[in-house]
């Protein structure tokens, strides 16, 4: 039995892609940085599933503004992007009847501190007993390291777990960690695929 089922959160818990659009271009706006083309698909998976110092590394070269980027990315409020976001369908009820299952909720994702508030303000806090961000690693995904955490915070075996992710970074740190995987609305190398969050009941 999957007794940990673990989520990641952009393009699983919600659908965010405007929300991390409007981010990064206000960011690169206040810096005079040109923006993202979102019409560049690879551009756009990177902004995706990749950290704050991943995607400004990969769109600026100076150092120095690098620095400033990070630092003023780091304090800005994501909470006035929350009304972009939006939970994808059943999510809610799909994480309760897990709960009421037995079941044990976390979130393994390369978000940093704004995953605490954007779960709370969409009524998602209580479900998950533990959270994983890039802020409470050394090595964000595609590495494992924030699945073995959520194994040593369970105690409880890569057998015990189910991933639900929607990138291949979230395959990556799975297979990795060969931990049981689902891929969500997209398909992942060799991955079972799932287009609506209650047909996970079909695999655990």
């Amino acid at each position: 039995m999957r007794k940990i089922i673990v989520y990641d959160c952009d393009g699983v818990l919600f659908n965010s892609t405007e929300a991390v659009k409007g981010y990064y271009d206000f960011v690169f706006e206040k810096f005079g940085v040109t923006k993202i083309d979102w019409e560049n698909s690879s551009a756009l998976a990177l902004a995706m599933m990749g950290t704050n110092e991943v995607i400004v590394r990969h769109f600026v070269k100076d150092d120095a503004l690098i620095g400033e980027m990070l630092d003023f990315a780091l304090k800005m409020n994501f909470k006035q992007f929350i009304h972009l976001m939006e939970p994808k369908p059943d999510i809610h009820n799909t994480l309760e009847t897990l709960l009421k299952q037995g079941r044990s909720l976390a979130v393994f994702t390369n978000r940093g501190i704004s995953l605490g508030y954007l779960l709370e303000h969409f009524g998602m806090g209580n479900y998950f007993s533990y959270t994983v961000t890039c802020m409470d690693v050394a090595k964000p995904k595609p590495d494992p390291e924030g699945l073995y955490k959520i194994m040593s915070q369970f105690r409880e075996p890569k057998e015990s777990l189910l991933f639900v992710g929607d990138s291949m970074t979230d395959y990556m740190a799975a297979k990795s960690a060969d931990v049981p995987f689902l891929a969500y609305e997209n398909r992942l190398e060799d991955s079972t695929v799932i287009t609506h969050h209650k047909e996970i009941f079909d695999h655990l």
